[in-house]
């Protein structure tokens, strides 16, 4: 490397060296807020706007910091839960009906075979999904928006609605049953399978917005 690039990376390298330590002079020579406070003449107390503010964050942090009791804390982990679980109810009454639908167009009749299981899952799941939703929202009160409203009650319809179709299935599947116990499964599978789709898109309003499926 010639003399006049070495020249040039040496002044270059102090420029970037000295550059900080010149502004830290300056905000140390700079009097604080604090200090020029202090001097004679000047306003010693601070905004009230400012104060106040202050004040009130160190004490909501402070009411934040607080231990909460074991029985309130149970209740809002188990809440947390909600979301997760909420995932199998919705996965297993889709698969139940996909496989119904499929067996009837496609007079396929072994496909209805794992559905049984598939719907004492699904129905299993959503009381528990229901419950921890319960847990995760709290009692309903005055000031609960319609969203929230609605998705609480049509969660807790869903797991009754998924109870009527097991036991639907249950009789459907005996020698017996005959074209009422047949009808009155499809109509309680049909009626929980878009409560569940409607519920999953009223669960995502909440979660990302009204949007969120906006294309």
């Amino acid at each position: 490397m010639s003399s006049r690039w070495m020249a040039a990376v040496l002044t270059v390298g102090a420029l970037l060296v000295t550059a900080p330590a010149r502004s830290h002079e300056d905000h140390e020579k700079a009097p604080p807020p604090a200090a020029a406070a202090a001097r004679p003449g000047a306003t010693a107390a601070a905004p009230p706007s400012v104060v106040d503010h202050a004040a009130t964050g160190h004490a909501a942090s402070e009411a934040a910091a607080e231990p909460k009791p074991m029985p309130q804390r149970l209740v809002r982990w188990l809440g947390r839960w909600h979301p997760a679980v909420v995932h199998f109810p919705i996965a297993l009454f889709l698969v139940a009906a996909v496989l119904e639908a499929a067996a009837v167009w496609g007079r396929r009749a072994w496909l209805t075979d794992g559905t049984r299981v598939l719907i004492a899952l699904a129905a299993l799941s959503a009381i528990g999904a229901a419950a921890l939703g319960w847990l995760a929202m709290g009692l309903p009160g005055p000031v609960e928006d319609a969203t929230h409203t609605l998705h609480r009650w049509l969660g807790t319809g869903i797991a009754a609605l998924g109870l009527l179709a097991w036991w639907a299935k249950e009789r459907s599947m005996r020698r017996q049953s005959g074209r009422a116990a047949r009808g009155l499964y499809a109509a309680a599978l049909a009626a929980v399978t878009l409560a569940v789709l409607l519920n999953a898109w009223l669960g995502g309003a909440l979660t990302h917005g009204v949007n969120h499926l906006r294309f």
